[in-house]
Order: C-alpha cells, then structure tokens, then sequence
C-alpha cells in the first residue's frame, strides 16, 4: 500500500484537496475500493475504507491508535 497515495486520494475525496488535473472522482474512488482488498491491511483502516468511512480513515492516517468514534 502506498501511504502517500492513499492521502491524496483520501484528501481528494474529503474535498481537502483539488482532484489533479485530468484525474477523476471515479479514478480515485477505484484505488480506494483496490485498497480496501489489499491483504493485511489494518482492520479499522480495512474497515474505513470498505464502509467508504473516507473522513475517518483519513485521521486513521495520522492517528492509528486514535479510540473509534462511530
């Protein structure tokens, strides 16, 4: 898994960032739900992503040890 591009991905998503030129929402939402797969993943970040919880996994990115608030 590529952190630096699950951020910007995460980041495009969240509206906190502009979508690269010639990039698409659908694009980015594609190598999200890819993520989602990826064995071994962490579970709150598998969960996160496959619940497309984009918000909260991105501050998963910065605070993996952060308690879960639903």
């Amino acid at each position: 898994m590529d952190q630096d591009q699950l951020r910007i991905d995460l980041e495009c998503i969240t509206q906190s960032r502009d979508l690269p030129q010639g990039e698409s929402l659908r694009s980015v939402l594609a190598r999200l739900d890819a993520c989602a797969q990826i064995p071994n993943l962490p579970a709150r970040l598998e969960h996160y992503l496959s619940q497309r919880s984009y918000a909260k996994a991105l501050v998963w990115l910065d605070h993996p040890d952060s308690p879960h608030h639903p």
